[in-house]
């Protein structure tokens, strides 16, 4: 699967693309929805996977460009946020291709969900 990876922690960034690819996956990297949006308008991708809370373009209105201005429409995103609240859960607009997970959650299971989602996107695709 080919992923891009948005959060202006670079930290992160760096642990889960390492993970990410450790798991097989091939994965673009964005400080900020700006860089993101850059990314998408030369490149196709299986999965975005984007912090809400960021500067220049944030994942909310980054997740609104993605829906309704570009080719990746239909892709599956995943918001991933150090705030786990109401609110931010409540970002999940369509739970079809839209998926929220703490920065808590192991890693583990964040890989496992992109493995199931993997395997129903390929399915759909037969």
């Amino acid at each position: 699967m080919k992923i891009l990876l948005v959060d202006d922690e670079k930290g992160f960034l760096t642990v889960m693309g390492d993970v990410l690819r450790q798991n097989g996956h091939e994965v673009m990297l964005a400080e900020n929805g700006k860089q993101a949006r850059e990314a998408l308008e030369s490149d196709r991708v299986d999965l975005i996977i984007s912090d809400v809370f960021m500067p220049t373009l944030n994942g909310v209105r980054f997740h609104s460009y993605v829906r309704d201005f570009t080719d990746a429409h239909d892709v599956p995103f995943i918001f991933m946020s150090g705030y786990d609240d109401e609110t931010t859960r409540n970002l999940v607009v369509n739970p079809e291709i839209d998926f929220f997970f703490s920065k808590s959650t192991p890693i583990e299971k964040v890989v496992a969900f992109i493995e199931t989602l993997k395997g129903s996107r390929q399915k759909n695709l037969q």
